[in-house]
């Protein structure tokens, strides 16, 4: 359930926030986040997870992450998306997504609701558990101007991911910042490669859709994405030196 009443306009951008209840850890095992990556591409599509019991949903989710699809075989339905995924990361008890309606005004209730069910109850017959595995209420900001969508561009791949790289790095400031820089490359579990790399994922919209919503300038502007980013992190490891003369 969202956190008010809001209308989703057909042309709008949504940030997403999901918690886990109690600050739960649901992303510390690397085969939890692959679930969730296969959840993220099966609830897009309504495909059942049912249908998938007997294959290696890790190695597909692995796959999905490069863009191989192929894994599906002759059981992956041709059916519309209810979401655009424009950037997503995970981050240890949370996570975050950026989100644009397709063709269903509900969509991304209902994308929700199939995204949060079904990875609950992996979960918790994982865990042997019950009961909530997310708050049950999900954040939704929208994004009403180009200067904020640029700011949750950065804020959902570059500032999340660093949580997991470093923690505390928001109150220290980044220590390594070399290291700042390939782990966000090389953390498959956010669109970072996607956005600022040259990796290919099957979780987000396609390059055409991904240019119409954050603009051809951020998505084909390389070179200017890396600088970008290199200046963040920049920024961020000389707040360690102000913070050691405080």
């Amino acid at each position: 359930m969202a956190n008010r009443n809001i209308y989703f306009e057909k042309r709008g951008i949504y940030h997403i926030l999901t918690r886990a209840v109690d600050k739960k850890k649901f992303f510390a095992d690397e085969k939890d986040c692959l679930r969730f990556v296969f959840q993220m591409f099966a609830a897009n599509l309504g495909m059942t997870v049912s249908n998938f019991l007997r294959q290696n949903v890790s190695n597909i989710g692995r796959n999905l992450l490069v863009g191989r699809e192929d894994s599906f075989g002759q059981t992956k339905p041709s059916r519309v998306s209810l979401v655009h995924i424009l950037s997503f990361v995970l981050v240890v008890d949370h996570y975050h997504l950026l989100l644009a309606l397709n063709e269903d005004d509900d969509g991304i209730p209902r994308y929700m609701q199939r995204l949060n069910t079904g990875f609950a109850m992996y979960f918790n017959l994982k865990k042997n558990r019950r009961g909530a595995l997310f708050e049950s209420r999900y954040k939704v900001v929208s994004i009403e101007n180009e200067r904020q969508l640029n700011t949750i561009i950065r804020y959902i791949n570059i500032t999340n991911p660093l949580d997991v790289c470093q923690p505390g790095w928001r109150e220290r400031g980044v220590e390594d910042r070399v290291a700042a820089w390939n782990f966000l490359n090389k953390y498959q579990f956010s669109s970072f490669p996607d956005i600022f790399g040259k990796r290919n994922s099957s979780i987000l919209a396609s390059r055409s859709v991904l240019d119409e919503y954050l603009g051809e300038s951020i998505i084909k502007d390389r070179a200017g994405l890396k600088e970008l980013a290199q200046d963040y992190l920049w920024q961020k490891s000389n707040q360690l030196f102000i913070n050691t003369l405080e």
